[in-house]
């Protein structure tokens, strides 16, 4: 059993306290004459000689109360109680062909024996065919959504993915206790270097060592023949939403900033513009496959395809974590690095690298401790009743003798 405030087990000491009590108001009674007491003394004395059996079940029910209330506090977890969901599975695949052939035989097997099966992707959806892929790019950046909604399901939770370079630019991933990780090596060959022409001599591309983007000078031999992009990235904020619109446009601002991004921000959409990133909170209306759209709010949206990023939340302060904790620049930058295709180069990372980066963590609140609380409490509350009961009953049994 793990406790999870060990530091109020000390508590227990307070057991004395009721112990100190009873022989505290033992030891006090005074005896009061009062008329014809003489004839009672003897009846009296034999009845108070020693302790009463109600008195040491008052003690022994108090006694109990105390410890109750401390194995309460201290939030115990009997871990022997989730031993029988430790044999079921959870797994969680990266939706890309190649992978799910490499473990298509596993994955099978998995799907027969009735286990639960999910894509990685924003709505986490059950796997029913293995065939069919999801449609809208499993972004990496929703790696941690998707494992926390697969390990509330409990069990073991099997991670099927590919080992990029990518996954070292993520912050740590934690994962539930029993965790299984597989993955195989993506062999892509490292060919030219794409880049956006930013113009004045200078290309933004990914660096290989580091896989952050990076704007340089002119440089030649590594680089494609022609940029993905050339001038500034057009930009159209198209949100209905007034405080949407300015977190966007600021986490856009700090992109610009940090890696020098050159955008050209429209808030009202121009006639005569052709956009190269569109970002809205409503339905997209005839998408362009060259342009890249970001979709949020929950809006069932049928043209998911690789050029639509969605995020279910709205991007405000109250709705959406990206946005609370600063990640939505990485995400927004993530988006374009992945639109445009700047990151070719697949840098494998060691397994102790690949191991690194998932952290194992208990979950503070699991089904186990609220199963144990509720007896406790229980307990608790059933152990109050007996002890009221009895006082009370000792008390209008003294008044009417």
């Amino acid at each position: 059993m793990v406790f999870l405030q060990p530091a109020l087990l000390w508590g227990a000491l307070a057991v004395a306290i009721p112990v100190i009590i009873h022989f505290w108001y033992q030891k006090k009674g005074q005896t009061i004459a009062w008329a014809a007491s003489q004839w009672l003394t003897d009846k009296t004395s034999l009845q108070h000689r020693g302790l009463r059996l109600d008195e040491i079940l008052l003690l022994l029910l108090r006694c109990l109360m105390v410890i109750l209330l401390v194995l309460l506090l201290s939030k115990p977890i009997a871990e022997w109680l989730n031993k029988d969901k430790t044999t079921s599975k959870v797994h969680l695949i990266q939706p890309d062909e190649r992978l799910v052939s490499n473990f298509r035989f596993e994955l099978e097997e998995a799907l027969k024996k009735g286990e639960k099966v999910f894509w990685i992707g924003q709505e986490t959806e059950q796997v029913k065919d293995l065939a069919i892929l999801p449609k809208q790019y499993a972004q990496f950046l929703l790696l941690q959504n998707s494992i926390s909604k697969a390990g509330s399901h409990g069990g073991e939770l099997n991670l099927y993915i590919n080992n990029t370079g990518s996954l070292a630019n993520l912050p740590p991933i934690y994962t539930p206790e029993s965790f299984k990780l597989h993955s195989i090596a993506d062999s892509a060959t490292v060919g030219k270097i794409p880049y956006l022409e930013l113009g004045e001599g200078k290309k933004m591309f990914t660096d290989i060592k580091t896989g952050l983007l990076k704007t340089a000078s002119d440089q030649t031999g590594s680089f494609t023949s022609e940029p993905v992009h050339k001038g500034k990235i057009k930009v159209l904020l198209d949100y209905k939403n007034p405080v949407e619109q300015q977190t966007v446009q600021a986490s856009l601002l700090a992109l610009e900033e940090i890696y020098g991004v050159p955008f050209a921000l429209d808030l009202i959409k121009k006639t005569d513009i052709k956009y190269d990133w569109i970002l809205l909170d409503q339905q997209i209306i005839a998408p362009d496959p060259r342009v890249l759209y970001v979709l949020s709010g929950d809006i069932r949206d049928k043209y998911l395809t690789d050029n639509v990023f969605q995020l279910q939340d709205s991007l405000r302060v109250p709705t959406s974590e990206l946005v609370r904790n600063g990640q939505l620049p990485e995400w927004l930058g993530e988006a374009m690095v992945q639109f445009y295709k700047l990151k070719t180069t697949k840098n494998l990372l060691s397994q102790q690298q690949l191991n690194a980066t998932f952290v194992k963590s208990k979950p503070v609140i699991n089904q186990s401790s609220v199963k144990i609380h509720q007896w406790l409490l229980l307990l608790f509350v059933i152990t109050l009743l007996i002890e009221r009961w009895i006082a009370l009953k000792k008390t209008v049994t003294q008044n009417y003798a």
